[in-house]
């Protein structure tokens, strides 16, 4: 977190005012202060106290009362502020440029000290530049499906959906399960094939940039599992396919990408470590009675509310803290993924798998499938069971 000058921290330096009545002295010299750069070779100090404002952009202060410490203090110039004589100071810009005006009396000298190791600034920059989305599909494959490979100049993102998924890559075998995700790096040359099962999965092809080298090492050659915070940026990817939002489709995209370099962990921390374990153990009972209760009419919190004792702000507020998804979306969802494998089974047809789920009409059931999914039940069957 910044410090400003207007922080208590920086009354060792000197004072923070908020116009320029704090002086009685009618001669002062004044002198503009550009600042363009990220480091500073050099400090200034004065043989009298300066009084320094900013007047454009946004100026970073860096200040010590000893040249030689090893750190220097960092304080983003708010108000006008006095900085006592002997002290060292400098201003870099938090942007591209950035003024400061200096004022002193007259017969104050400012000395330039120079220093033995030039000072940085690291900027804050993305280390994610998603740079376009190339394409995206939702692929339905049928056992013994094969592709025979290939490798392109961009970034591919693939998550297995529901079946298992194996692949070569660069001569090694991966095999992906329902809830897991691999990527393949540019130029990476890969395969893909069911083997004896039928296997669902969305693709994803980025033109990306790292940063980092080796942020570029994480993410290729291992099967990353889906956590719970991540799934829900998968269905925000999807659902912004489906309404044309680039903003969900980038935003889910960078967190996607973000929760996989920083290995981000399947659960959100709590205030406590007992309120967490209480959320965790809720949590999986709520959603082992909705698995279990999946052939059912319920499709709202009320039930829920009721069988857990819950209200249901505190049932939305415990879904959105641990899932980042409402009850009765993830409730929909889970209803909408066991269609898949009851049409992949061929057991029953669509209209009495609609109603097996408890949705009101077959003509919702393949709306919401459709909004889903990105075509309706009776498509996806074909594509299964009709190959291409």
């Amino acid at each position: 977190m910044f410090k400003k000058t207007s922080s208590v921290d920086f009354l060792k330096y000197g004072e923070v005012y908020t116009d320029h009545t704090h002086s009685k002295e009618s001669h002062k010299n004044n002198y503009i202060l550009n600042a363009t750069s990220d480091s500073i070779t050099y400090f200034l100090r004065a043989t009298d106290d300066v009084y320094l404002k900013s007047i454009e952009g946004i100026s970073l202060l860096i200040i010590t009362d000893d040249i030689n410490n090893e750190s220097y203090d960092e304080f983003v110039v708010h108000r006008i502020i006095k900085i006592n004589k002997g002290n060292y100071f400098n201003v870099i810009p938090l942007g591209e440029c950035s003024k400061v005006e200096l004022a002193f009396l007259k017969g104050c000298r400012i000395e330039n000290i120079f220093l033995e190791k030039e000072y940085s600034y690291h900027r804050i920059l993305p280390e994610i530049n998603i740079k376009e989305l190339i394409a995206y599909y939702y692929n339905v494959r049928n056992s013994h499906y094969q592709f025979a490979g290939e490798s392109l100049r961009y970034w591919e993102i693939t998550y297995v959906d529901s079946g298992v998924l194996h692949t070569f890559v660069d001569g090694i075998e991966y095999v992906l399960h329902a809830n897991e995700l691999m990527i393949y790096g540019p130029n990476q040359f890969h395969d893909q094939n069911t083997h004896d099962n039928s296997c669902s999965y969305l693709s994803i092809i980025v033109d990306m940039d790292l940063k980092k080298e080796e942020d570029h090492l994480k993410l290729i050659n291992k099967v990353f599992p889906v956590s719970r915070s991540m799934k829900a940026s998968l269905d925000h990817f999807v659902e912004g396919s489906s309404t044309k939002s680039n903003v969900l489709l980038f935003s889910s995209l960078n967190r996607i990408i973000s929760s996989l370099l920083l290995s981000e962990t399947d659960k959100k921390v709590a205030s406590t470590p007992m309120q967490q374990n209480f959320e965790n153990e809720l949590i999986n009972e709520i959603l082992l009675y909705i698995n279990e209760n999946i052939f059912s009419d319920f499709n709202n919190v009320e039930e829920l509310c009721q069988h857990f004792g819950l209200s249901r702000s505190s049932l939305q507020n415990l879904f959105n803290n641990n899932l980042h998804i409402a009850p009765k979306r993830y409730i929909l969802n889970m209803k909408l993924n066991k269609s898949k494998e009851l049409i992949r089974e061929s057991k029953y047809t669509i209209s009495e798998i609609s109603n097996l789920l408890g949705f009101s009409s077959i003509h919702y059931f393949s709306r919401r499938f459709k909004q889903e999914y990105g075509i309706s039940p009776t498509e996806y069957a074909n594509k299964i069971y009709k190959p291409e």
